[in-house]
């Protein structure tokens, strides 16, 4: 299972690191995990999972965590639902293939987690210090 638990207070968190009209460092970061998320949203609901609905939630909650509104949420959304339409046209039933596709995303969203803790997590929680 993605760790988005711990993106969404590590975005939360983050200093702002970039000027106001910049784009922020880990957007691209943000964007992918945004699209698997939506894979992630549409695969597990095709195969039956009772926690499918989550996925929608926590990309809610990313969203919110970042202090994104209108306009500047668009680019996050537009990935999520390019994660659900990728695979609607691919996948329409459950298969081991499809199973393995969101398998494959549930190991690419940890890595995305795992990075962006690792480059913009809270301060505080890190075991290194800051860089000045």
């Amino acid at each position: 299972m993605l760790k988005s638990l711990a993106v969404f207070v590590t975005l939360a968190s983050a200093t702002p690191l970039f000027a106001a009209d910049a784009a922020p460092p880990y957007q691209a970061d943000v964007l992918r995990l945004s699209e698997v998320l939506g894979a992630a949203a549409y695969l597990d609901s095709l195969c039956g999972s009772p926690t499918a609905a989550d996925w929608r939630a926590k990309m809610a909650a990313l969203l919110d965590a970042q202090g994104l509104e209108g306009p500047a949420r668009r680019p996050y959304v537009e990935a999520f639902n390019r994660g659900q339409r990728t695979f609607s046209i691919a996948h329409r039933t459950c298969t081991a293939s499809a199973r393995g596709v969101l398998q494959r995303y549930f190991a690419e969203g940890a890595q995305l987690s795992d990075r962006l803790d690792q480059r913009f997590g809270r301060t505080g929680d890190s075991p290194l210090p800051p860089a000045r």
